[in-house]
């Protein structure tokens, strides 16, 4: 019987780098965008994680978090594990949802299919931004949520948490975990709408 464990396989930086981005409020997507390549391709972190999901769910729980793999946006997020049954999001959830909630109403009142928000070549652009800006209610509901320094921000907030991807000067798209996150929240407002 061999004596290797996890520990002997992976790398202490590669852990502790998952485990900076994840304590930061950072997701761990399937995939990330490549520059260089115009891309997406697969996200090493991701693979180790998978790969070793009970090695990280038992490191995670002794520290006193719970590592959860959210299958449908493909990606890891960690979460208190003394507060499993809460669901109360924390500030940099809730600034997330706001920011995806905001966009999926532009995207929906400009005529085009959601989906396409999701895609490198369509995603949002500069335009987009613009009329973002430009609108006020949009804007007062970015402060209530204490998103300040405008659309540009907002939009490097979601590629901070992971949630996006920035193509270009002025060019985003959301990746799988954007979109589904985006695609959940829009499922919640109509149920709410048809419970009411």
């Amino acid at each position: 019987m061999s004596n290797i464990n996890d520990f002997d396989l992976i790398k202490i930086d590669e852990s502790a780098f998952i485990y900076r981005e994840l304590t930061a409020g950072k997701i761990i997507p399937k995939q990330i965008y490549h520059d260089l390549r115009s891309e997406l391709v697969d996200n090493q972190s991701y693979t180790l994680l998978f790969k070793h999901q009970s090695h990280f769910n038992q490191l995670y729980l002794h520290i006193g978090y719970a590592l959860v793999l959210d299958e449908s946006g493909e990606f890891f997020y960690i979460k208190d594990a003394q507060d499993l049954e809460s669901n109360e999001a924390d500030e940099n959830a809730f600034k997330v949802q706001v920011i995806l909630m905001l966009l999926g109403r532009h995207y929906a009142r400009t005529g085009r299919d959601l989906e396409h928000i999701g895609e490198i070549d369509l995603g949002l652009n500069a335009d987009d931004l613009k009329a973002l800006s430009l609108n006020d209610e949009y804007t007062d509901i970015l402060m209530t949520a204490k998103l300040s320094g405008g659309w540009g921000k907002a939009m490097e907030f979601l590629v901070s948490r992971n949630f996006a991807h920035k193509t270009g000067a002025e060019r985003y798209f959301l990746n799988v975990a954007g979109v589904s996150f985006l695609y959940r929240l829009v499922d919640e407002y109509k149920n709410s709408v048809s419970d009411s």
